[in-house]
């Protein structure tokens, strides 16, 4: 007896990112903008314009940045290119070059000029600055659902008060500092 079969391992569940949305749910959702990647829930926006959302880009360090180090390694679907500022608390660099050979992260060429410890998350700046660096957008709420590439604006359930995953929310220290009440936990 010839017994055809075929073992399929199960997908690596997706990791939970928000613990709990208690409310602060923006009324009817809001428009967000298509952000060019696949953003997942727990990513900050911010006003695009009158109707509409745009992603601050999260950007996850995989490994520890040295105060004279030129790349950083940040976790692969950041949605990273050349010529974004990639902030850190009030100091923001541009992307030169990205090498994205690596299945477990890609290579940023940026001189950051300060210790960032592993899995601290950068933010999208909205231009270099050694001082008084600020996101591409003002943070008012974070997405409730992945926000899908390819499709245009995607209505959205947003959210501004909560507990986030600080493990793998796609927000860091700075973000959730601007969003006074989101807990990372």
């Amino acid at each position: 007896m010839n017994n055809v079969f075929n073992y399929q391992s199960a997908e690596a569940p997706d990791p939970i990112r928000i613990v709990q949305a208690i409310g602060g749910e923006k009324e009817g959702g809001g428009l967000v903008v298509d952000p060019g990647f696949d953003a997942p829930e727990s990513t900050a926006v911010g006003k695009y314009d009158t109707l509409r959302y745009a992603v601050i880009k999260a950007y996850r360090l995989v490994a520890a940045v040295g105060a004279s180090d030129t790349t950083i390694k940040i976790a692969k679907g950041s949605g990273i290119v050349v010529g974004e500022f990639l902030g850190y608390g009030k100091l923001a660099v541009a992307c030169t070059a990205i090498d994205q050979t690596n299945t477990d992260y890609d290579t940023i060429t940026v001189t950051m000029g300060v210790v960032i410890a592993a899995g601290e998350v950068l933010y999208q700046a909205k231009a270099a600055s050694a001082s008084a660096a600020v996101p591409i957008y003002a943070p008012a709420f974070l997405t409730k659902n992945l926000t899908s590439s390819g499709v245009g604006d995607v209505p959205m359930a947003l959210f501004s008060i909560g507990s986030v995953r600080k493990e793998t929310a796609c927000i860091g220290v700075d973000i959730a500092g601007m969003l006074a009440t989101i807990k990372l936990v």
